[in-house]
């Protein structure tokens, strides 16, 4: 039941980064920060919950997300958000999930992701602009209004995904006994 919640408040998410943040963001803003919201809150999943969860959220919100906003190539950011969803995940099993280590996860995540994304782009010909111009024009501002949602958004998050995540261990454990 919590997981189509989840799943509700994701797409609310990510109807807000699409829509909402288009008309309240400076039009001259508008090419150079990429709100990846529900990327964030698929990131917090997979910390506080499970990497299998990211990996799905990240795979099916990506291709929502390469259907209805980016247009150039299927696949990019559905690839990207699950990889790099899953790999937080990974990371995240190795330390203790304080608000640091989150912070850093969310930085590393985000970052990843961008990358991947600039990567593929250029590869396939469909940006012509060199690294240092991404990094400093796209990536980083994207990154820190990312940054900036995912701090606002901490705590009541990892209460609810904590929660989930306890439901999800005990649903775990009484299916084994």
């Amino acid at each position: 039941m919590l997981r189509y919640a989840l799943v509700l408040i994701l797409y609310v998410v990510f109807l807000f980064e699409g829509y909402v943040m288009h008309m309240i963001l400076p039009t001259a803003w508008l090419g150079v920060v990429a709100p990846h919201f529900t990327f964030i809150m698929i990131l917090f999943i997979s910390i506080y919950v499970s990497r299998h969860w990211g990996l799905a959220f990240g795979l099916a919100f990506g291709m929502l997300h390469d259907i209805v906003y980016y247009g150039p190539m299927l696949g990019t950011y559905s690839f990207g958000m699950g990889l790099v969803a899953y790999l937080i995940g990974l990371m995240s099993q190795r330390s203790r999930a304080n608000m640091l280590m989150v912070v850093m996860l969310i930085i590393v995540g985000n970052f990843l992701f961008e990358g991947m994304v600039y990567g593929i782009y250029r590869i396939f010909q469909i940006t012509h602009l060199t690294m240092n111009e991404a990094l400093i024009h796209q990536v980083l501002p994207s990154i820190l209004m990312n940054l900036l949602f995912a701090l606002l958004i901490y705590v009541p998050l990892r209460k609810l995904l904590e929660n989930i995540g306890a439901l999800r261990e005990r649903d775990e454990e009484e299916q084994f006994h």
